[in-house]
């Protein structure tokens, strides 16, 4: 999921020639958890967190993330808030439509597990 949000970032630096990354943090702790944040000279910023639930190892675990990407275009600044987990991504913004309904009509992963 890190990797698609950096890469969406990239695409949007790449569309500005003279875009640079200005701020890069990444960290990560003994359990899995981690930290992230990007910022662009074009106005692109990007926060994001997650921790490994319930342990390290890949088979018997997911990760819980949640972030944010904010970037302007045509002088509007547009902010997406986000959270993933083993149900999906599930993003937030005034711009965008409101899925919340969505799970109502396709049930939840537990469902599927019955």
């Amino acid at each position: 999921m890190r990797l698609a949000v950096f890469c969406c970032l990239m695409a949007l630096i790449v569309a500005d020639k003279e875009a640079r990354i200005k701020n890069y943090q990444f960290g990560i702790e003994d359990d899995g958890s981690f930290e992230a944040v990007y910022e662009t000279t074009n106005g692109i910023s990007a926060t994001e967190d997650g921790v490994s639930y319930p342990g390290l190892e890949p088979e018997t675990g997911n990760y819980v993330k949640s972030g944010s990407f904010s970037y302007m275009w045509e002088g509007v600044t547009y902010t997406v808030t986000w959270t993933a987990d083993e149900n999906g991504f599930h993003p937030e913004g005034d711009h965008l439509p409101d899925f919340s309904h969505t799970r109502e009509h396709i049930g939840d992963i537990s469902d599927l597990e019955k």
